[in-house]
């Protein structure tokens, strides 16, 4: 085994070490802080809201690898979870109803793509403009009659019901980690997309059709943000005018907690996966210690900054070793 694999061994053993840090250290200061925290009806809900932001953070994570962002997300998450309930409403199949609700989030997310990448739009603003569009359109589904009474038994299960004592969504949610984990470890695509990241000119010269890349990780973006949307609109079995806002802000927090460069080259779907329980973490944590709503902002904010230090350090340290 020569030096340099031995590095990269190393590397990758280290990957996300930092976060993970963070992850204990918050644990057990909340596990005695509150004798309430390590209850299974806690961690449950724990594990529940992290859910909706790390479905979409996965898709954000392939985006950003590419060096792009997506500030869409919680419009398209709302829109898509509108859709499937205004569908199932007015008696569409409940699978027609999802599978078209996944279908339109994928469709924006290649439309956001192909904004970027064909009329040269940066892709804040081209994602910016589609955070608008899309709340916009969910305004109109709901501006006449609300979203509601359209879950039926099967589709509320989807997020309310439990698998071998563990809720659907944690189900869901590990399907969605395993297979962006190989998509973006284990084959040419994820390989591409760090490549994108890491030098677009180069990676064009080498082959690499950086154009497709770009269209697919946002068409997967959309995809995951919609599923999330579904999920989401399973669990409360109504829709807001309102649902999903500020998703994005979390999903983007959840990647570059969890390692993955804002500059694009470097991601990580377990630190995503470890960033979004940190996030559900704060806000659990700062609910159960009944602290004022004027702290919990910059508190969350300086934990965010110094989670997101301790994993630059780390991986920094991981690679000069």
């Amino acid at each position: 085994m020569n030096t340099h694999t031995r590095k990269l061994i190393k590397l990758n053993a280290r990957e996300g070490l930092g976060v993970s840090i963070i992850l204990v250290i918050l644990f057990v200061f909340l596990s005695v802080s509150s004798e309430y925290f390590l209850t299974v009806e806690n961690i449950t809900n724990l594990l529940m809201h992290s859910v909706f932001v790390m479905l979409v953070a996965f898709g954000v994570m392939f985006v950003l690898s590419t060096g792009g962002i997506d500030l869409s997300v919680g419009s398209v998450l709302g829109l898509c979870g509108g859709v499937t309930g205004w569908l199932m409403m007015n008696g569409t199949n409940m699978w027609l109803a999802i599978l078209a609700g996944l279908l339109l989030g994928t469709l924006i997310g290649a439309f956001n793509g192909m904004i970027i990448t064909r009329l040269r739009i940066s892709p804040f603003l081209a994602t910016f403009a589609m955070l608008y569009i899309a709340r916009g359109l969910l305004l109109l589904f709901t501006i006449n009659e609300p979203i509601r009474n359209f879950a039926t038994p099967e589709f509320a299960f989807l997020a309310q019901g439990y698998w071998l004592g563990i809720p659907m969504p944690v189900w869901i949610a590990l399907a969605v980690f395993l297979i962006c984990y190989f998509l973006f470890n284990s084959t040419s695509f994820g390989r591409f997309v760090v490549a994108v990241g890491s030098n677009q000119e180069a990676a064009h010269l080498s082959g690499i059709s950086t154009n497709s890349i770009k269209i697919r990780v946002y068409a997967l973006s959309g995809l995951l943000a919609a599923s999330a949307g579904i999920l989401l609109s399973s669990r409360l079995t109504a829709v807001q005018p309102l649902m999903g806002t500020s998703y994005e802000l979390d999903a983007i927090a959840a990647a570059v907690i969890g390692g993955t460069s804002m500059f694009g080259g470097k991601g990580s779907v377990t630190g995503v996966a470890i960033g979004a329980i940190i996030l559900a973490l704060i806000s659990n944590g700062l609910d159960l210690l009944a602290v004022n709503q004027f702290y919990r902002l910059i508190i969350t904010g300086l934990i965010i900054i110094i989670a997101v230090g301790v994993e630059r350090y780390t991986s920094t340290r991981a690679k000069t070793a």
